[in-house]
């Protein structure tokens, strides 16, 4: 029976996991990896917080637009014009699909979020647990905030969507913690988030707001953010 991958290496091949590069294999052991490590379920999402372009799709945008001139060069001085057009329709076509199907840029309607509990876990954190119930993956959280203390967490799409691997998958647990980091270094070690929201196409979904009475975290609660 083989081992079951340490965090140090899930951790180092997160980014790949995050790009979609990585074998089947390593992308089956990576999730079961990640149904359990809420720790590397946490250093995921830093992927997901933010929208860089990788160097390497700066690169391919340079090829592409250097072959698209090519490709008019032939078409203006050649009488092949109309096999130009049929294969530069076809790309055009492919890469519409793969857009459409790796860009996430859709945000997941509020009619699909539910926050089933935040409470207060035994360490005095505050925890939340939410489900998206429409069956359909969330590829990526993108973060936002204000000086007033609010914190927006956007899920994105992509617009053709993909079904969930596991249940699992559909279900949310966090804890304060990175927001609380990211908000301060943006705003100061002294800033503090007085309320945090999940951002949808529709309205605004409050999850926590200070002030707000929680009960103590059930013992399956709390166990979702036990370390290994």
């Amino acid at each position: 029976m083989k081992q079951p991958l340490s965090c140090e290496i899930i951790k180092d091949l997160l980014p790949l996991y995050h790009d979609e590069v990585c074998s089947a294999e390593s992308v089956r052991l990576i999730e079961e990896h990640l149904e359990d490590c809420q720790a590397c379920r946490m250093e995921l999402d830093k992927f997901k917080a933010t929208i860089p372009l990788p160097e390497l799709e700066k690169i391919n945008n340079r090829n592409e637009a250097a072959a698209m001139k090519r490709i008019v060069a032939v078409w203006r001085r050649s009488n092949v014009k109309w096999l130009t057009f049929g294969l530069l329709a076809a790309t055009l076509l492919f890469g519409g699909y793969a857009g459409l199907s790796q860009w996430k840029i859709m945000k997941v309607s509020s009619n699909v979020i539910d926050v089933i509990e935040v409470n207060k876990l035994s360490d005095g954190r505050i925890a939340y647990h939410a489900k998206f119930t429409d069956g359909y993956d969330v590829n990526r959280i993108r973060y936002s905030m204000d000086g007033d203390g609010n914190f927006y967490l956007t899920p994105l799409r992509p617009v053709i969507k993909t079904k969930v691997l596991t249940e699992r998958f559909s279900h949310l647990y966090d804890t304060l913690e990175h927001e609380s980091y990211y908000y301060k270094e943006k705003y100061g070690q002294s800033a503090e988030i007085t309320a945090i929201y999940f951002r949808t196409s529709g309205k605004d979904i409050l999850i926590w707001k200070k002030g707000m009475e929680l009960p103590a975290a059930s013992p399956q609660f709390e166990a979702q953010f036990q370390p290994e």
